[in-house]
């Protein structure tokens, strides 16, 4: 399989299985129409949630861009991905809504998982094993 696919079926997966992963999906009514969330606040455990959950994203999705000209900012829109599908099934919801200020929080959250994991880690393969370090890189 070569490294394309690889990194395909990675982003694939990491697509699918975040779903569950990300924050609670709050939609115990039926789906109908969209709306947008006015009443939730910029500050609060929720946005923290949103940022925690996307952190670990967009650092897989900096790892998965590593070779790239712009590995932080492909790794935190990949990052970001899991976010949007949360706040648009969320928009679908009767008792909810589309909520932008979570959306930044997924973003925030995502761009600086991808910032350190491109900043501060490297994966080198060598004939004796593998090593995880640390290290500055800084290409944007």
């Amino acid at each position: 399989m070569s490294l394309v696919s690889h990194r395909g079926l990675c982003a694939a997966l990491l697509i699918t299985a975040s779903a569950a992963a990300h924050a609670g999906f709050d939609c115990s009514g039926s789906h109908g129409g969209f709306r947008l969330q006015t009443s939730d606040s910029w500050v609060g455990t929720d946005k923290l949630e949103h940022f925690g959950v996307s952190a670990p994203f967009g650092a897989l999705g900096a790892w998965l861009m590593r070779d790239t000209a712009h590995p932080a900012i492909y790794g935190a829109l990949l990052g970001t991905v899991p976010g949007v599908v949360k706040e648009t099934i969320d928009g679908t919801c009767r008792t909810d809504g589309f909520s932008y200020k979570d959306l930044f929080a997924d973003a925030l959250g995502a761009f600086t998982g991808a910032w350190l994991t491109h900043w501060a880690l490297t994966w080198s393969g060598s004939t004796h094993g593998k090593a995880v370090g640390v290290r500055y890189d800084d290409t944007f």
